[in-house]
C-alpha cells in the first residue's frame, strides 16, 4: 500500500515529530511505500530524508493557493497513492480538493484542535470547514487524544473518527548540545525549569514567564522554541530586568538533548491535542507540571496527580512547581513510575498497527 504524507513543512512542532516517527516505522514495513509531499522546504524535509524517505516539494511561495492544488493534485495523480495521508489544516483543504471527486483514500490527523472560545471566527471557518469537507470527501479520521476523539466524533460521525495516540518516542543520544547551566552562565547547581513548544498563545508562554517573574526561589527558566509572541516575551524579561533568570535559546534542531538536563519541564497550555513534549520528557525522566487541558490528563496518568492543575490557575502552577523542585529526589522517582507507564501504553507498535487499520479502510481494502 503506498502511503503520500502530505504537510506544510515550514514549522517544527508536535504534529512534524509524530509524522517523522510514523514515517520511521512504516519504512520499516514491507507492506508500506511511504512518501512525503511538502509545501516548504526546511526541518521536516531534511528528517525524513535522513530516514531515506522519498521527499518532493511544491514550494507554496510560488504558487496561489488555486496554484498550489493544481500542482498537488497533478503530482498526487502520477504519485498514485493509495492513500494521502493530511496533518493540517491547509493541507487538509488542499487535499479535500486535489482528490476529487475521488471519495476514498484520504485520511486526516487532528493533532489539536483548540475549543471554539479560543478560536477566531474566521478560524473556525478555516478548521472546522476543512474537517466538513473531509467528511464529504469520505475521509477517516485521527484523532490524537480520547478528549478530542470526542468532540470530533459528535460533529464527524463516530464511525468516521477512531483515537489513536501518539507514541512514545526512543530516546536518542544527541551529539553536539551543549550544557545548558554552563551555556547560560549559570551555577552548575541551580534548578531549571525548561519550556518547549512553540511561542505562540495558545502553548502558555506567556503564563510560563509570569510564574518565572514571581518564583522566588533560586531555579533558572529557559523557552525552547520561536513564534508570533517571542518579541513581546523577551520585552518583557528586558523590561522586567528578569533576563538573569529567564533565557530564550529559540528553535533547535533536537530539544531532547536539553530536556534532559531540565530538573522539571513546565506545560502551561491553554489548549493541547496530545502533547509530543510531555511523551518526551517521560522518555527522559524528567518531571511535569502541567494545565489540565485537552489530552494532557490521559498523557500524565501513571504521574502524581499533583503535577496536573486546573486550567489558569497561574499561582497554584508556581506553588506544585515549587513543591517539586524542593524534592528533586522524590521528584525523579515518580517521573520514573509514570514514564514506565507511559511506555507500556503508547507504544509505537500499537500505534502503527491502528494507522495500519485505517489505511486499509480508507483505501477500501480489507485489512
Amino acid at each position: 500500500m503506498k502511503i503520500v504524507h502530505l504537510a506544510s513543512g515550514d514549522a517544527w512542532g508536535g504534529a512534524e515529530r509524530v509524522l517523522v516517527l510514523l514515517v520511521e516505522g512504516l519504512l520499516a514495513q514491507q507492506e508500506f511505500l511511504v512518501e512525503a509531499l511538502l509545501f516548504n522546504e526546511g526541518q521536516l524535509a531534511e528528517a525524513l530524508r535522513a530516514l531515506g524517505a522519498r521527499v518532493h516539494v511544491i514550494a507554496e511561495a510560488e504558487h496561489s493557493f488555486p496554484g498550489l492544488t493544481v500542482a498537488t493534485r497533478r503530482w498526487l495523480a502520477d504519485a498514485r497513492a493509495d492513500v494521502v495521508h493530511a496533518h493540517r489544516y491547509k493541507e487538509i483543504w488542499t487535499a479535500v480538493l486535489a482528490l476529487a471527486p475521488r471519495r476514498k483514500g484520504l485520511v486526516v490527523t487532528v493533532h489539536g484542535l483548540e475549543p471554539r472560545v479560543q478560536l477566531t471566527r474566521s478560524q473556525q471557518f478555516r478548521v472546522w470547514g476543512s474537517l466538513l469537507a473531509a467528511r464529504f470527501a469520505g475521509a477517516r479520521f485521527v484523532a490524537v487524544s480520547r478528549e478530542l476523539a470526542q468532540r470530533l466524533q459528535r460533529r464527524l460521525g463516530a464511525g468516521s473518527v477512531a483515537n489513536i495516540p501518539n507514541p512514545m518516542p526512543a530516546v536518542r543520544n544527541v551529539a553536539d548540545v551543549p550544557d545548558l547551566r554552563g551555556h547560560l552562565g549559570w551555577s552548575p547547581s541551580r534548578p531549571v525549569v525548561g519550556y518547549v513548544g512553540r511561542l505562540e498563545p495558545v502553548k502558555g508562554p506567556d503564563h510560563f514567564v509570569e510564574v518565572a517573574a514571581h518564583y522566588r526561589g533560586e531555579a533558572g527558566f529557559v523557552l525552547i522554541g520561536t513564534g508570533s509572541v517571542e518579541r513581546d516575551l523577551r520585552g518583557r524579561v528586558a523590561a522586567q530586568g528578569l533576563s538573569d533568570r529567564i533565557a530564550f535559546m529559540g528553535q533547535v534542531p533536537e530539544a531532547t538533548g536539553y530536556l534532559r538536563q531540565f530538573d522539571l519541564l513546565a506545560l502551561p497550555s491553554r489548549h493541547e491535542g496530545f502533547p509530543m513534549v510531555l511523551l518526551e520528557a517521560a522518555a527522559c525522566e524528567v518531571p511535569v507540571v502541567a494545565f489540565d487541558v485537552g489530552g494532557v490528563r490521559e498523557v500524565l496518568e501513571g504521574a502524581p496527580p499533583t503535577w496536573l492543575i486546573e486550567s489558569g490557575q497561574v499561582d497554584k502552577f508556581g506553588e506544585t512547581m515549587a513543591k517539586v523542585l524542593r524534592n528533586p529526589a522524590q521528584s525523579r522517582i515518580a517521573a520514573a513510575h509514570w514514564a514506565s507507564s507511559v511506555r507500556a501504553r503508547f507504544s509505537r507498535a500499537a500505534v502503527l498497527t491502528a494507522y495500519g487499520s485505517v489505511y486499509s479502510a480508507a483505501a477500501g481494502k480489507k485489512g
